[in-house]
């Protein structure tokens, strides 16, 4: 049995370590749909579809924000200081956006812009954090 888990181990240590920034930036946007989608049905009490389609979209544009940033300053920056303007930029682009999908004001966009984006940074930091083990 321990022979079994230490093979399950250092296999995934291995796909983990040949991951770049475009194959952890789509892992990211998986989980950041699936939060996105928590957010605007708890938040705005959504229908399932509206909800769905921003969990799709505002992603896919913070997965293209994620890509940028890790790839540009994935080596530069700490990853604190990577995490954190990450997740300044995400709440710009959550505020813009649900302000435009969900035709809300701008103060209860930033609601959303507010709680989605923390649950994102802390999604982004445990995946830089598991990214940076490995490489």
């Amino acid at each position: 049995m321990t022979e079994l888990i230490l093979s399950v181990k250092k296999e995934v240590d291995t796909k983990i370590s040949e991951i770049g920034s475009l194959g952890l930036a789509i892992v990211y946007t998986v989980g950041h749909i699936i939060i996105a989608w928590a957010c605007a049905t708890l938040i705005f009490n959504a229908s399932f579809s509206l909800a769905a389609a921003d969990a799709i979209i505002e992603p896919i544009i913070n997965g293209f924000w994620f890509y940028l940033l890790h790839r540009i300053a994935k080596n530069t920056l700490g990853t604190l200081t990577l995490t954190s303007i990450y997740t300044l930029g995400h709440f710009c682009i959550a505020t813009l956006w649900a302000s435009f999908i969900f035709n809300v004001s701008f103060s209860e966009a930033a609601l959303d812009a507010i709680i989605e984006p923390l649950l994102n940074g802390f999604w982004f930091y445990l995946l830089h954090t598991i990214w940076k083990k490995y490489n």
